[in-house]
């Protein structure tokens, strides 16, 4: 009569039996548990984070600044449109 306490029983591991028991693979050299090391992403260091955070803040900079040097050209080109059209106005008022 089997033990009810057995913990090798196919009753007490169900889902390990189903496909016919634990199978023993020979050169695996590992015990079977936790994810595989090449599916696992490497978790970054700290200084490789900090790195990443700088890299973002310069990318953060730069793209102001290039907004800074778009806005001041097209003001610029605003500027010198209302002098033109300033100017057209006052030539052909006399």
């Amino acid at each position: 009569m089997d033990d009810p306490d057995d913990p090798y029983s196919p009753d007490n591991l169900s889902w390990n039996w189903r496909f016919g028991g634990p199978k023993w693979r020979p050169f695996t050299g590992r015990s079977g548990r936790g994810p595989r090391e090449w599916a696992r992403s490497p978790k970054p260091s700290k200084a490789e984070r900090e790195q990443e955070k700088r890299a973002e803040e310069r990318a953060e900079r730069l793209h102001l600044v290039a907004l800074t040097n778009a806005a001041v050209i097209i003001m610029g080109v605003v500027l010198v449109a209302v002098v033109v059209m300033l100017v057209l106005v006052l030539v052909s008022h006399h």
